[in-house]
């Protein structure tokens, strides 16, 4: 009897000496966004190009043989960076939003203003998922580049902006917040971790679920998966889609939206889920499969 009495006692001593089950996940999960954090500078100095390239290379670098998990630092550090950038700063050139260019320093002032006539010179690109009636002088994207897309591209989505300028807008604006700044708090890292290893993150209203949902898919698609993105409602699924559809161009992924079918004509349904990443509804999935299992061939 004395035994059985002292047993429950070992319990409470080990999650004083080694912590809970729980916080034992928190402490890796921070060391991680540790990790993450040292290679924010890094980041920071690659171009477009090469930001993208970075992330085609993780491909590669599993395909030889390494793991995700191992990869897991740099892999979110590349997200962090091209969500900040294209999410948030390459909104500056977006014409929809007033950003006051003259707070910047001169050469900056004059960068902002080459970079706008770059993009407004740029022909508007047509996806194959265009559904409208085309725009006088816009052309086609042969390339499949922005597969998902069902309207047309401007050129301020799609113009070279230099480290330079995103850091002299760091600079003006530090605070992380639309529409000019998107970089991922540390909270969003530790919930898109979580995810992306298949579990549960639960998140309140306001810290930011839609930019978790995006990070979490990057170690899967370095990993070669389709990946599906589940949300509530048909409404979240567009609107979420085309808020982070830069993110995803920004590292060579294409990004498509499903709906009903009185939304949405199964020949457009065919190409978004032909993108590297699909946003949905439990049901619309669902009603996809069991529609796919009715057909004869």
């Amino acid at each position: 009897m004395a035994s059985n009495q002292g047993i429950p006692v070992i319990g409470p001593v080990l999650n004083k000496i080694i912590g809970t089950r729980n916080e034992r996940f928190v402490k890796k999960y921070t060391s991680k966004v540790e990790q993450i954090n040292g290679f924010s500078e890094e980041m920071s100095g690659l171009t477009d190009s090469e930001l993208k390239s970075r992330f085609r290379a993780y491909r590669k670098r599993i395909e030889g043989g390494e793991k995700a998990e191992g990869l897991l630092p740099e892999v979110f550090a590349v997200a962090r960076e091209a969500m900040d950038r294209s999410v948030g700063i390459r909104n500056t050139l977006n014409p929809e939003h007033d950003f006051d260019a003259s707070q910047l320093p001169s050469d900056m002032q004059k960068l902002h203003a080459e970079l706008k006539k770059q993009a407004d010179e740029l022909p508007l690109m047509l996806p194959r998922t265009f559904m409208g009636e085309a725009p006088q002088g816009a052309v086609p994207d042969e390339k499949d580049e922005f597969l998902g897309s069902t309207e047309p591209i401007p050129g301020w989505v799609r113009v070279e902006i230099p480290p330079e300028f995103y850091a002299a807008v760091r600079e003006l604006i530090p605070e992380s917040r639309p529409p000019f700044r998107t970089r991922p708090f540390d909270v969003q890292l530790l919930g898109a971790m979580v995810l992306s290893q298949g579990k549960i993150a639960e998140m309140k209203t306001g810290e930011g679920k839609t930019i978790v949902a995006p990070l979490a898919t990057c170690l899967a698609a370095v990993e070669g998966l389709k990946i599906h993105v589940v949300t509530v409602n048909d409404y979240l699924v567009q609107r979420d889609r085309d808020w982070t559809f830069p993110f995803f161009h920004a590292l060579g992924m294409t990004v498509g939206a499903i709906h009903p079918q009185h939304m949405q004509p199964e020949e457009i349904k065919r190409h978004m889920y032909r993108c590297d990443v699909v946003y949905g509804t439990t049901s619309e999935f669902g009603f996809d499969y069991l529609r796919d299992n009715m057909k004869r061939s």
